[in-house]
């Protein structure tokens, strides 16, 4: 069983019990499973039920409500069965406060670096894709009128259509550096170290261009891949990046069906990769026109945006 339908089900054998502790104020508090550990993704495995995993939700108060309940919810929490349809709670020294009973603020503080809705956009373009993901993944079995819900809600509906220009021509920036120009380079020099830096470099900045063209924020490094391959918009790619990483001193081996593997350079698949994403910036009308070398497409990204502190900030390398 994943885990959130196991959160799921834990919460549910005690829901007419938290509402007996909360009353009235049921409606003001939210419950749920969302964000550290890749469960909260949907993404936990066999081999990432090791550490961490296991019967536990979150009951998320604001300061009001934590000052009138936290004690007895806490109370209430801690004496729950630590095995659940045959699975205990595993937990390390990382992973204490993951679930339970928790402020609002501090959750959100802790993940995210806020604890309100951002002010401006610069705000919002300080705001990590990774950290974005973890407060806005996972599931609410009950939603509160609150404090937690309303954030959530302003957050999931994305970056503002400007900040995600600008982070997009930031993407453009590196993709053409490290992967069009310096990994090709690198591999001339024979100093392979450097073209994987710089093909690591490419794939990580291509892989968040295509979560940023999805409205969706790109998760921690290790998950990136694995979410991409069900985004709706170039999840397609997700066998290109595959075939890019087991790159041999600049040569990939592609599966040909029949033929078995055909070899190419890897900077055929970088180019490709990034023909992929220049068109569909086009088709949702980001890019006005197609340009070959994606540092050409970062003025033309910049080009839409209107906000004066947002357009000078430096992209990020």
């Amino acid at each position: 069983m994943k885990g959130l339908e196991l959160a799921q089900a834990y919460y549910q054998k005690c829901e007419n019990e938290l509402q007996e502790i909360t009353g009235k104020d049921f409606n003001n508090i939210s419950i749920g499973l969302c964000g550290q550990g890749s469960e909260c993704f949907g993404f936990d495995d066999e081999i990432s039920k090791d550490h961490d995993f296991g019967p536990g939700f979150c009951i998320f108060l604001e300061d009001e409500l934590k000052e009138k309940y936290g004690e007895r919810l806490e109370k209430f929490y801690e004496g729950l069965p630590k095995e659940f349809m045959g699975t205990m709670r595993m937990v390390s020294s990382h992973g204490r406060g993951r679930v339970g009973v928790l402020s609002t603020k501090d959750f959100y503080f802790a993940n995210l670096g806020i604890d309100k809705e951002p002010e401006n956009l610069y705000q919002w373009y300080q705001l990590s894709e990774e950290r974005l993901a973890m407060v806005t993944n996972g599931r609410i079995f009950h939603e509160g009128n609150d404090e937690f819900m309303k954030l959530r809600k302003t957050l999931l509906s994305f970056y503002p259509e400007e900040v995600r220009l600008k982070k997009l021509a930031s993407r453009f920036v590196v993709m053409a550096q490290a992967g069009q120009y310096n990994y090709g380079r690198c591999l001339m020099r024979k100093d392979y170290v450097a073209a994987y830096f710089a093909l690591s470099l490419f794939m990580k900045n291509a892989v968040s261009a295509i979560y940023l063209l999805n409205g969706k924020y790109m998760p921690f490094y290790k998950w990136a891949h694995y979410g991409m391959k069900d985004l709706p918009v170039l999840g397609k790619l997700s066998d290109a990046f595959s075939w890019l990483s087991t790159s041999s001193m600049g040569i990939v081996s592609v599966p040909a069906g029949d033929e078995g593997m055909r070899q190419y350079e890897g900077s055929v698949l970088v180019e490709m990769i990034c023909g992929e994403i220049v068109k569909e910036c086009v088709s949702q009308g980001l890019l006005k026109e197609t340009v070959d070398f994606l540092d050409d497409g970062v003025i033309l990204l910049q080009e839409s945006i209107e906000d004066g502190l947002l357009k000078k900030i430096p992209l990020e390398m």
